[in-house]
């Protein structure tokens, strides 16, 4: 692992426009890796894990550092579970308007048409492996949407369509973002490893009150 590897986890339970789609929150999910790469290489996984019937996702938008120019991301699929089509990816600084949500530097969009079997939906994920930029992390996708409609900023959004027979459609939003670092590499000592330095530490000040003792006595 690189030193500092890290993930950013995003789960998509927030409802910020439209219908709420059927299944349980989080409908969607989307992990963003450094763990185990080479370096300037990030892992992206989305997936619908979620949906349910015939949901299925429209589009999906991420974030950049913006000291970093997007349109620098090279996107190629790494591994994939269902049927569905490919996306499109497109990437630009602040370059797509996500319904209320503001402006995204990353646009992956999906199978739109009336072939249901080339939909993104219920059960489908996708991995990216994502290159391009020197010296990119996981951390780079941690970024906030640039204000564009007074709703909110967002960290991602994704358009959710299908969710009714009359066409009823979500824009949902991550609930949570779950930050794991690698601790062995950050030098943070795991469980066993702090039971050792206790045990240690407490035998050390034993015997120093032993010896402390010992000199009293003889005075």
């Amino acid at each position: 692992m690189s030193a500092g590897a890290s993930t950013v986890n995003y789960e998509f339970g927030q409802l910020s426009g439209g219908t709420a789609p059927d299944g349980n929150p989080p409908w969607l999910e989307a992990v963003i890796t450094d763990n185990g790469q080479p370096a300037n290489t990030v892992q992206m996984t989305v997936s619908a894990g979620n949906l349910t019937g015939n949901e299925f996702v429209g589009c999906w938008y991420f974030n950049l550092n913006p000291a970093l120019d997007p349109t620098g991301l090279s996107f190629s699929v790494s591994g994939s579970t269902g049927t569905f089509s490919d996306p499109t990816i497109q990437t630009g600084a602040n370059g797509f308007k996500a319904g209320q949500d503001g402006k995204f530097d990353m646009l992956l969009g999906f199978n739109t048409g009336s072939d249901a079997s080339a939909h993104f939906g219920a059960g489908d994920s996708v991995t990216f492996t994502i290159t391009g930029i020197t010296g990119l992390t996981a951390d780079d996708f941690d970024w906030l949407s640039t204000p564009a409609g007074g709703s909110g900023l967002y960290s991602s959004a994704a358009h959710i369509e299908g969710i009714t027979d009359d066409g009823a459609s979500a824009w949902i939003n991550p609930t949570s973002t779950l930050l794991q670092n690698s601790a062995a590499e950050r030098g943070v000592p795991d469980g066993a490893a702090t039971i050792s330095l206790l045990g240690a530490s407490l035998l050390a000040i034993e015997g120093l009150r032993r010896t402390l003792q010992k000199r009293s006595a003889a005075h």
